[in-house]
This record gives C-alpha cells, structure tokens and sequence, in this order.
C-alpha cells in the first residue's frame, strides 16, 4: 500500500489509502456546507470533491466561510 504525504492547511499528514477530498473531509468532520477547498493552489469547484483523488504532496487548503455584517 502506498503512503501518501499530504500538506493540510500548512500541516503534514500522512495517509495510507488513497482518499478523494470529499472523504477526506468527512474523516476530519468538515460541514460541508461551510467550506471552500484551495487543492495545490486553485480553488476546486463542490461536485469534484467526491472524484479528485489525493496524490502524493498535494496541498490542500480548507477555508471556513465566515458570516459578518
């Protein structure tokens, strides 16, 4: 099985399995709803979550989306 170093939000992580974002994010227990993902430096439009499987060095950047007024 190939080990995956993946950078997450400035962090290293590493994984055994080949995940897509969407799993990712359900494994670190994101709501879905509330977030935007900059995957190696663009920002990955919502229905590619479940299709774009994580390679080694990616770097993924979960942005919160903040309400103000």
């Amino acid at each position: 099985m190939t080990c995956l170093t993946l950078t997450i939000n400035g962090k290293k992580y590493q994984s055994s399995s080949h995940l897509t974002i969407f799993s990712l994010l359900l494994y670190l227990g994101f709501k879905l709803n509330l977030i935007v993902i900059d995957y190696n430096g663009t920002v990955l439009p919502r229905e590619w979550w479940s299709k774009t499987i994580l390679n080694d060095k990616d770097n993924i950047e979960i942005l919160t989306i903040a309400g103000g007024g």
